[in-house]
């Protein structure tokens, strides 16, 4: 499922985008539509005023603010941009935007677990979502405040998009493995500098999966229809059974909450 980071390459690459005015939207599918304040034709010759993300949301926010088309990719979709005389080269296309700059944006999702919401409130869907890591007051002491009293286990925690928005499976054993930290551990009991080592990692590794465009095992695709890197600096996703880059004990998996987690029982505490 693309996260943070591959939602954010996707905002970023789609920027060249805003100001350009939707001409028509091609609907191929329309109960990929999951709310409708508005049909698409009321954004016809309305420019996008900003492209933007929320947590795993891509947003795309009218001109005049009124209307907002918000993408949820789900696990399997994508979100992309190509000239328009160029055929589009996958199957499972659900919703095409013709701009008047040349461009179509595609929407396709294959297992059609994402999805699109034509809002004019974008609260419908960001009102239930937590914090977003990578701002200033995203910290060991907002941490300490959710993890307070809480016996689930830290990566559940992290993992729950009404306290933290935007990390997935992915990010969250890497930034526990940076910050030494099993993925099992009760989230109560973190000490105060193990907050202060997660909160770090979680930025630093959030901030690492943009600077590589994403991480791409099959699905994912940025806004340019191209691939990701990260998948190629992983220290602890997917890693079971080869050496610990640390210390050279295996890797282990587990699962956790019903997901499959990473870690090094040696190095992680």
């Amino acid at each position: 499922m693309p996260e943070l980071p591959e939602v954010e390459t996707i905002k970023r690459s789609l920027a060249v985008n805003q100001g350009a005015s939707v001409l028509r939207v091609e609907v191929i599918r329309g109960d990929m539509i999951k709310k409708r304040d508005f049909e698409p034709q009321a954004v016809y010759g309305t420019p996008i005023q900003k492209v933007g993300r929320r947590g795993k949301y891509l947003i795309l926010s009218m001109g005049g603010g009124h209307h907002h088309i918000v993408i949820h990719l789900g696990m399997s979709g994508r979100f992309y941009m190509l000239e328009q005389e160029v055929e589009i080269p996958e199957k499972h296309v659900h919703l095409v935007f013709y701009l008047n700059n040349g461009k179509k944006l595609i929407f396709q999702d294959p297992r059609r677990f994402g999805g699109i919401w034509l809002l004019n409130n974008l609260e419908t869907v960001t009102a239930r979502l937590g914090k977003e890591p990578l701002q200033r007051d995203f910290n060991a002491a907002y941490l300490q405040s959710i993890i307070k009293g809480r016996r689930t286990a830290i990566k559940n925690l992290i993992l729950d998009q009404s306290l933290i928005a935007g990390i997935g499976n992915i990010y969250a054993d890497e930034a526990l493995f940076l910050a030494r930290i099993r993925p099992d551990r009760a989230a109560a009991s973190l000490n105060p500098e193990e907050s202060l080592r997660l909160s770090r990692a979680i930025k630093r590794v959030l901030k690492q999966g943009i600077e590589k465009r994403g991480t791409t095992f099959r699905d994912y695709r940025d806004g340019n229809n191209a691939r990701g890197g990260f998948q190629e600096d992983l220290q602890a996703y997917g890693r079971e059974g080869n050496p610990c880059l640390i210390c050279g004990s295996l890797m282990v998996r587990a699962r956790i909450g019903g997901r499959s987690s990473h870690y090094c029982q040696s190095c992680q505490k």
